[in-house]
């Protein structure tokens, strides 16, 4: 993936820019920039310490940029296997090239952007002149960000930090976008928290952009690639509304959420309900044959994604609402990976048509609940659960796993269960009919 990262970006400081000979263009958009940022530092509050260093680029080199953002990032094999584990949770059809598809999307959603290792805009040289000061307000924002809080170490991929990353991009972009409006909204003398739904205008003007790939991927990668955006501006407007201008936004990017779950609740943001930790592991059962090829926390958001598809929204959004924690783990036979360095690993053919997931998901206990009620939450999230199973593989054979609610027959001698003991459920696909029992057993151990 890291490739030729095309030709070096034109950055220059404004007080280098006499060592570099740009095009009128390019001096108009560097200059541009440099306006924006002093700007957006009076909107923000925050100083600029430092000059950005910035340059122009055509769409080509940026995406070769990114792309080799995005190898620096991932180890060999990560973003497939990372693909592989929504496949087997029915987010994704089975025959997408995950990531083509991914890619496919940044080409067609980028802008320009900031990035953190290298202090860098990278200004988008063909948008249109009455699109650059709102998208070099957004990545200035990220500039202002990265100087003062370090966002760096929130953008980074880290295998079984999902649910955190996505928090934490929540604040990043949530105040990015909050910011470019209120550059909008400045010369007309008002300001984003005085707009009554932004969130909502937001999501109108995505939808009604001219994004044809967006519109035509599945329902989780358009969530989760939006979530930030639009999730984070809810939860950044309501801080501004809350007084003190983005002092209390400050606070969220030097204390991010630490769930998606804090970022759809504000009562979960405001008491810091810490996530429960479910750990890595393989069920003796199938630690003989299986290792862990790739795992991953799935959040409230993941949930939503799960249920989506298989009842209405407010359905999935109230089976998901329990959350507490979880962990997703992909199983595949052992001997299948070997190291391709860089902490990376390569699979042989037979890998992922043989593998195995496992999420475990541990559920909140209903506030005020004692006994058997106070797993309320659990019990809705495993008859959903059940539901979304009973929709997958509802023509292959119901089965009867010993301590499992549902279970079906996948063929070749497989199953996909749902189980649930106490506040902990369990979904499994295709496990080993012979070993399904003890997995669940040793899965739903608390």
């Amino acid at each position: 993936m890291a490739g030729d990262a095309g030709p070096a970006p034109r950055d220059v400081p404004v007080s280098a820019a006499a060592d570099v000979t740009l095009s009128p263009e390019e001096s108009r958009l560097v200059g541009l920039a440099g306006d924006t940022a002093a700007a957006m530092a009076d909107i923000r509050g925050l100083r600029l310490l430092r000059e950005v260093r910035r340059g122009v680029m055509d769409r080509d080199a940026i995406v070769a940029r990114l792309r080799q953002k995005t190898a620096r990032e991932y180890p060999p094999g990560e973003i497939v296997l990372e693909g592989e584990l929504y496949k087997r949770l029915g987010l994704l059809p089975e025959a997408m090239d995950y990531e083509r598809t991914m890619f496919d999307l940044l080409e067609e959603q980028v802008a320009g952007f900031y990035d953190p290792d290298e202090q860098t805009l990278y200004i988008a040289g063909w948008l249109p002149a009455a699109a650059q000061p709102g998208t070099m307000a957004h990545e200035l924002t990220h500039a202002l960000q990265d100087q003062h809080f370090h966002i760096g170490r929130y953008t980074h991929h880290v295998r079984g930090n999902g649910d955190a990353q996505t928090a934490a991009m929540a604040v990043i972009e949530g105040d990015a976008t909050a910011a470019m409006m209120d550059f909008s909204l400045r010369p007309l003398g008002r300001r984003v928290q005085d707009l009554p739904d932004v969130t909502a205008m937001v999501a109108s003007q995505i939808e009604s952009s001219d994004q044809v790939r967006m519109r035509a991927a599945p329902r989780a990668l358009r969530e989760t690639l939006l979530f930030p955006y639009l999730a984070g501006l809810t939860m950044c407007s309501r801080a501004l509304r809350e007084g003190d201008g983005y002092s209390r936004v400050d606070a969220l990017l030097a204390r991010p959420p630490a769930s998606t779950e804090q970022v759809l609740h504000a009562d979960k943001l405001s008491a810091r309900e810490a996530p429960v930790v479910v750990p890595v592991k393989v069920p003796p059962a199938l630690a003989e044959g299986f290792e862990v090829a790739y795992h991953d926390v799935l959040g409230e958001l993941g949930a939503r994604l799960f249920f989506y598809g298989s009842m209405p929204d407010e359905r999935a959004h109230a089976a998901a609402q329990g959350w507490g924690g979880d962990h997703a783990v992909l199983l595949v036979p052992r001997g299948s990976m070997t190291s391709a360095g860089d902490a990376g690993v390569n699979l042989s053919a037979n890998a992922l048509p043989r593998d195995v997931l496992l999420w475990t998901v541990a559920l909140d206990p209903v506030a005020g609940a004692q006994g058997a009620a106070a797993d309320a939450e659990a019990v809705d999230f495993a008859e959903a659960a059940a539901a979304v199973l009973a929709r997958r593989h509802g023509a292959r054979p119901a089965v009867t796993i010993a301590g499992a609610a549902a279970a079906r027959d996948v063929g070749g001698g497989r199953v996909s269960l749902v189980a649930r003991s106490g506040r902990r459920v369990l979904v499994a696909e295709r496990v080993p009919r012979a070993a399904a029992a003890a997995v669940v057993r040793s899965a739903l151990e608390e």
